[in-house]
C-alpha cells in the first residue's frame, strides 16, 4: 500500500487526533496570516507615505555667480534616488502691453519692472504650498502646464483673465509672449507700505515655467532646486551626492520631518507584528512538534514493523508528513476564511494613530496566503522531522524487543 493511502487511512481512523491537530494548526495559521497581513499593510502604507510626504533636499546657491545651470540639473536628474526636481529662478522684467501697480513716483528701473519667479511645479516649494498665496482661478504651472500666473489686482487693473496673453521684455530688449494660465491672491496687497517700488509689490509678482524663463533670460541659471527623493531613508546619501555634484556651490537643507512623523507609527506596528510572527512560528513549531512526538510514541511499533518488512524510512517520513500537511491545508482554508473576517477588525484596532490610519489598509490578498503556505509548510516539515528523528535513528529490532519486553 502506498504511503499516501496509509496517510488517508490513518487520518480517517484517528479522528480525535486529526481534529486536535487541526485546531492547533488553525490557531497557528490564523496568527501567521494576521501578522503577515499587518506587515504587508504597513509596507504598502509606507510606500504610499513616501510618495505623499515628498521628502526632499533643497539646494540653494551661495552667491549670484554660483547659480545652478541646466547641465547641473541634468546631472541631478540622473541620480538614482531622484524622483523629481523643482527648479526656482528669480529675475525681473519690463512689461510690454500692460501697466504695473506702484505706489512710488520713482523713475528708476526697479519701479518699472515686474518680479519673475520660475518653477517647474508652482504648487510645491512656493508661497502657494506655504499658504502665502492662493490660486483663485485657472491652474498651477506644472511640467505639462506652461505659461504665467499673475496677481488678481494686476489682472483687474489691466482687464486681464486666464487665457489672455501678456508680453515681457528683458534688459537687452528681448521679448516673450506668455499665456495667463492662473490668477492668484495674497490677501496682503492692501497692507503694503505706501511708496513701495513696483518690483517689490505683491501685485507685480509673476510666476512662470522654466522654459519660458530660459527663453527670456537665456543661460541665467537657477538660485534654488528642490530635489525629491524616492526613498526618504536615502535622503542623507542623496544630500552628499548633491553637494559633490554642485561642488559645494549650494547649501543643502533636508526636509523629511513629515515623513518621519507619519512613518514612525507604522514602523512601531511593523516591529510588533514581526516579533509576533517570529514568536508564533517558534511557539507553533514547538507545540506541533510536542504533539507529534506524543503521538509517535504510540506508533513506534508500527514504524519498526514497516521498516522490518522492507518499507523505506523515506516512505514512513512521507506518510507522516502527508498526514500533517493535509491537516495543515484544511487549517489554511479555515484561517483564510477567518482572515477575511478579521481584516476589518485588525484595521480598526491598528488605526488609533491618525498618522498610521491615514493610509493603512489591512486586506487579505493572495500574497498573504502564499506566505502563509510557505511558512506554515516549513513549520510542519520541521515538526515532523523533530518527531520522527528518534524513531528513524533507532534500530527496528531494538524497538520491537522493547515492546515485547
Amino acid at each position: 500500500m502506498a504511503f499516501y493511502q496509509l496517510a488517508f487511512r490513518y487520518l480517517k481512523r484517528k479522528k480525535a487526533k486529526t481534529i486536535l491537530l487541526f485546531a492547533v494548526l488553525l490557531i497557528v495559521s490564523t496568527m501567521i496570516l494576521s501578522t503577515n497581513m499587518i506587515l504587508r499593510a504597513t509596507a504598502d502604507s509606507k510606500e504610499a507615505i513616501e510618495e505623499k510626504t515628498k521628502a526632499k533636499v533643497v539646494m540653494e546657491t551661495v552667491g549670484e555667480e554660483d547659480r545652478i545651470t541646466l547641465e547641473d540639473v541634468e546631472g541631478i536628474r540622473k541620480l538614482e534616488e531622484v524622483s523629481a526636481v523643482n527648479r526656482l529662478a528669480k529675475n525681473s522684467a519690463f512689461p510690454v502691453d500692460f501697466q504695473l501697480i506702484t505706489g512710488s513716483a520713482s523713475a528708476e528701473a526697479f519701479n518699472q519692472k515686474v518680479s519673475l519667479l520660475a518653477y517647474d511645479n508652482l504648487e510645491n516649494d512656493s508661497g502657494f504650498s506655504e499658504g502665502v498665496y492662493r490660486l483663485i482661478s485657472g491652474s498651477y504651472i506644472t511640467g505639462d502646464k506652461k505659461g504665467i500666473v499673475v496677481n488678481s489686482y494686476l489682472a483687474d487693473a489691466n482687464q486681464l483673465q486666464a487665457g489672455d496673453r501678456i508680453a515681457l521684455e528683458n534688459a537687452d530688449g528681448k521679448q516673450v509672449s506668455l499665456e495667463i494660465v492662473g490668477i492668484f491672491l495674497s490677501g496682503k496687497e492692501s497692507k503694503q507700505p505706501e511708496g513701495m517700488a513696483a518690483v517689490n509689490r505683491i501685485e507685480n509678482q509673476m510666476f512662470l515655467d522654466p522654459a519660458s524663463y530660459q527663453e527670456l533670460f537665456e543661460g541665467d541659471g537657477y538660485t534654488k532646486a528642490a530635489v525629491y527623493c524616492k526613498h526618504p531613508e536615502q535622503l542623507g546619501a542623496l544630500e552628499e551626492e548633491l553637494k559633490e555634484l554642485l561642488s559645494n556651490r549650494a547649501n543643502a537643507t533636508t526636509s523629511d520631518t513629515l515623513y518621519r512623523q507619519m512613518a514612525l507609527p507604522l514602523e512601531q506596528i511593523a516591529r510588533a507584528a514581526a516579533l509576533m510572527l517570529a514568536l508564533t512560528l517558534m511557539a507553533g513549531t514547538v507545540i506541533v512538534s510536542l504533539l507529534l512526538c506524543m503521538w509517535m510514541r504510540t506508533r513506534q511499533r508500527e514504524a519498526a514493523i514497516f521498516i522490518s518488512i522492507g518499507k523505506s524510512k523515506a516512505g514512513i517520513f512521507l506518510q507522516v508528513f502527508l498526514e500533517s500537511f493535509l491537516v495543515f491545508v484544511l487549517a489554511v482554508l479555515g484561517s483564510c476564511s477567518l482572515g477575511g473576517l478579521m481584516a476589518g477588525g485588525l484595521q480598526s484596532f491598528l488605526t488609533d494613530s491618525e498618522a498610521a490610519g491615514s493610509s493603512l489598509k489591512v486586506l487579505l490578498q493572495l500574497k498573504d496566503i502564499g506566505i502563509l503556505a510557505g511558512l506554515g509548510g516549513l513549520l510542519v516539515l520541521a515538526a515532523v522531522m523533530i518527531s520522527l528523528l528518534p524513531i528513524l535513528k533507532t534500530n527496528p529490532k531494538e524497538t520491537l524487543s522493547k515492546m515485547e519486553g
